[in-house]
């Protein structure tokens, strides 16, 4: 699978799942979360931000559907340790770099690394799946 012949609908899925994921995620962890957070209270819901994080995550299943299909065979064996090498190399060092900087805690550090772990194991299984 090449980059132009990728699973519009695979992706799709993968974003949805990913998006519904976090929700739940932060849901589970609400309260050590907001702590970490500094917020004094639940963060309203909003159309905006919410269609802005899964606009993200449509373009991060697409760029992990391409990056799979062009290193090898879209398997959910590949997908997942090109995911996880994404999610420790770029994503999890780019959360602790912010953090560092920003002074956060490292209990928020550990909640938005898991977080985002999560997101590409999901995406990743579903792309192997689905192409």
């Amino acid at each position: 699978m090449g980059f132009t012949s990728f699973s519009p609908l695979g992706v799709v899925i993968a974003a949805l799942l990913a998006f519904g994921f976090g929700f739940a995620w932060h849901r589970a962890v609400e309260k050590p979360w907001m702590t970490a957070s500094g917020y004094g209270g639940r963060p309203a819901l909003k159309p905006g931000p919410l269609a802005i994080v899964f606009l993200a995550e449509l373009v991060m299943a697409g760029a992990l559907a391409g990056i799979v299909g062009h290193i090898g065979p879209v398997t959910v064996g590949n997908a997942l340790i090109t995911g996880v090498l994404i999610w420790a190399g770029f994503v999890l060092t780019t959360i602790v770099v912010d953090h560092s900087y920003e002074a956060r805690s490292r209990k928020l550090t550990y909640l938005n690394a898991g977080h985002w772990l999560g997101v590409i194991v999901i995406m990743s299984v579903v792309i192997g799946l689905v192409g």
